[in-house]
């Protein structure tokens, strides 16, 4: 049964006293997604979006450590198991999305508001938010657990599950994400899934399967289309080859830019990737500019730009000067290697629509 959140919203009991509050300042929206954003871990492809249980619940893509967005998006109010509307102590907090991502421009105009909930099996799963942009779904949800989480290690006994179609098709390769306990009862997650080759200027139609371990809990069904996203897209054609210490050549192709973040689009002339690669720099205002990888196929990938430590590239900026490093990926421990060395020479990029 799908229940719209704003419908139960109005039916709760919020009297003062009733229910409890959740409530998070600047500076810990900021510490969260600092802590998510150094959280890594690595994927296997076969593994789509599934199997994402981890020690930190922090997620990455496949083949490159992600830093991922920090959305924080709580529902009202859950189901119980008995079918009883309950107030689960979150005082119907749904802070903005721009906000959480540290981006000053309006993401209403790009944003599908799903607000609905599906239970089964003792979890409630709410989606909140859905973001569609070139080759990549952006959803924010909650998880309602039918037993107290007694701590952040608490998270570990829910393993979440998202399955992507769109027209009909599976989509989802890799997903990224992160997820903390709002209260008691309730687990606020995001989602980055990789959905490429698929053409997100259209309108679609969309189903997102929520299984939580193991068990299926319901599916979402909307339609989306990232065709306002894409006209507001800046593209600037790069043609900057780095060759790599295996002897990878890495040709970057494009950088884009809009309100969700900017990003370099590569191709590679072979299917390893042994190394990581980042640029780094600044822009012509003196302001420090970073990109790492964040998906990576045999032929081709995307890096974005670090938001953690820079933040994302200023609208005040006409040209960005960046310089490759490499270090070599970890072969069996999975603990990055954070000994970059230059492996190419510094390059400019013209950022400005007048220039």
């Amino acid at each position: 049964m799908n229940h719209s959140v704003y419908d139960m919203l109005n039916e709760m009991d919020n009297r003062p006293g009733n229910g409890g509050s959740f409530e998070a300042s600047p500076e810990e929206v900021r510490t969260w997604m600092k802590e998510f954003g150094r959280r890594k871990r690595y994927t296997d492809k076969k593994r789509g979006a599934s199997g994402r249980k981890s020690a930190s619940r922090r997620w990455g893509i496949y083949t490159a450590a992600a830093a991922a967005l920090a959305f924080v998006i709580v529902a009202g109010g859950v189901f119980t198991p008995a079918g009883q509307f309950v107030y689960a102590g979150v005082k119907a907090v749904t802070y903005d999305l721009s906000e959480l991502l540290g981006i000053s421009k309006d993401l209403d105009p790009y944003r599908t508001v799903v607000g609905q909930s599906v239970s089964d099996h003792g979890f409630t799963v709410t989606l909140n938010d859905v973001v569609l942009d070139e080759g990549r779904l952006y959803i924010s949800d909650a998880v309602t657990v039918p037993e107290r989480l007694e701590s952040d290690e608490s998270l570990m006994d829910y393993a979440e599950d998202v399955t992507v179609f769109i027209n009909g098709r599976m989509v989802s390769m890799a997903a990224s994400g992160g997820s903390r306990r709002a209260d008691d009862y309730n687990i606020v997650s995001d989602w980055t899934i990789e959905v490429p080759d698929v053409d997100t200027e259209q309108e679609l139609d969309m189903e997102i399967q929520y299984s939580v371990n193991g068990d299926k809990v319901g599916s979402f069904e909307f339609t989306a289309s990232g065709e306002e996203l894409a006209l507001d897209t800046l593209t600037v054609p790069l043609d900057e080859t780095v060759t790599l210490p295996d002897g990878t050549e890495v040709r970057l192709t494009r950088y884009t830019s809009n309100a969700m973040g900017q990003n370099i689009y590569f191709e590679k002339n072979s299917g390893k990737y042994s190394y990581d690669l980042r640029l780094e720099g600044e822009d012509n205002l003196g302001n420090p500019v970073a990109f790492f990888v964040s998906f990576s196929e045999k032929t081709e990938g995307r890096m974005e730009v670090e938001t953690i430590d820079n933040g994302y590239v200023s609208d005040d900026a006409q040209s960005l000067t960046l310089t490759p490093y490499a270090a070599k990926m970890p072969e069996e421990s999975g603990k990055m290697n954070s000994d970059y060395e230059q492996v190419g020479e510094p390059f400019t990029i013209m950022i400005s629509q007048n220039s």
